[in-house]
């Protein structure tokens, strides 16, 4: 990769230290280096960092070693398209990726909704907490109020126990929402958000 790739021989070493660290295989590593020269290239982030943040990310979301181009691609894209870093993305994903991966949801709509996001000022961190707990709300439930609408019971899951999709659900979202006032928007995305259960580990 230092004779091949515009970064040295250190510094790719450096970038599969943290993917030894995520407990990938050498084979893992070696599938995996492409899409990681491809973030760091993209994103003006240094390789181990970018390491850093395409290894958290796969782990998060539940995906093999293998869909590293993928991801990096996403990941990539979502911050050029928006207010936001691959860097600060990766910030985002922390502490929001593993449940967004656990109720199945694509990499590509939760990275759309992170970039969204990141244009209102909503990004790292931040975003990663407050995506969470609007996730948790879609796993919750929660009674959505309005004059035109009066209560409409909400859950993203199913009725034999599935998810909807993030897609499906934020689809369905926007209908209800339209038909509120802006302080009705406000107070219930407030309900959906913050009133969401809380996590183990959370105080």
């Amino acid at each position: 990769l230092g004779a091949t790739t515009k970064f040295t021989a250190v510094q790719s070493a450096e970038a599969m230290t943290y993917m030894a660290q995520a407990g990938w295989s050498t084979q893992e590593m070696l599938a995996g280096m492409p899409g990681v020269i491809n973030l760091a290239a993209a994103s003006g982030e240094d390789l181990a960092q970018s390491s850093s943040i395409l290894a958290d990310t796969l782990a998060g979301f539940q995906l093999e070693a293998a869909e590293s181009a993928r991801v990096a691609d996403v990941l990539a894209q979502a911050a050029a398209a928006s207010n936001t870093s691959v860097l600060e993305m990766g910030d985002t994903f922390k502490t929001s990726a593993a449940l967004a991966g656990a109720l199945g949801y694509s990499i590509e709509d939760v990275s759309a909704a992170v970039g969204l996001m990141a244009n209102v000022g909503i990004k790292g961190s931040r975003a990663g907490t407050t995506l969470r707990n609007i996730l948790g709300g879609f796993l919750g439930g929660v009674t959505l109020k309005g004059t035109a609408i009066g209560e409409v019971e909400f859950s993203a899951v199913n009725a034999d126990g599935s998810m909807q999709s993030f897609a499906e659900t934020v689809e369905y979202l926007r209908g209800i929402f339209a038909q509120m006032t802006e302080a009705e928007k406000i107070s219930n995305a407030r309900n959906i958000a913050v009133e969401s259960p809380r996590f183990p580990g959370e105080g």
